[in-house]
């Protein structure tokens, strides 16, 4: 007889502050971490829009991400950062976070999902994290709702 071992699924996130709260999103989402904060700011743009922001001749749009999902904006400082998020959730955009935390690796079934409902789905689960919880955010949902909601909801001075 056989005996097969079978091994946990696991996933791992980049896990990250905004205000008090710890979040995370797939690392295989990210493409970077950067701490480059000097941010061009883009006129009439929503204020989830923290500015444009250039990284090795690469120009990005930045979110506010503490305040896309109701936060307050905290102010920069030496532990914030931009994570860069790969083509695949968007081109040249990233999200500002107060601090990364690091890397984590969870069980796929330690993971809780949120209820569903209706329209964009920021958070999409909370997993645990040695005494710690945190929330899962989906980046390729944040990224439509900002990049095609906030864009076209631009203040005009007509």
């Amino acid at each position: 007889m056989e005996n097969k071992t079978f091994q946990k699924v696991k996933r791992q996130f980049c896990v990250f502050w905004l205000s008090n709260r710890l979040f995370g999103v797939d690392i295989l989402h990210v493409k970077e971490i950067n701490q480059e904060m000097e941010f061009t700011h883009v006129f009439h743009a929503p204020e989830e829009i923290r500015g444009m922001v250039n990284i090795r001749g690469n120009i990005h749009l930045v979110i506010d991400l503490p305040l896309l999902v109701g936060l307050n904006s905290g102010q920069i400082n030496k532990h914030s950062s931009v994570i860069i998020f790969k083509q695949k959730i968007a081109e040249s955009l990233g999200a500002l976070v107060d601090k990364i935390e690091g890397v984590v690796e969870v069980d796929l079934d330690a993971i809780e999902s949120i209820p569903v409902s209706e329209g964009p789905q920021l958070l999409t689960g909370v997993s645990k994290w040695g005494n710690l919880l945190f929330d899962i955010i989906d980046p390729g949902c944040f990224m439509n709702v900002s990049v095609q909601e906030l864009a076209s909801g631009f203040k005009s001075d007509l």
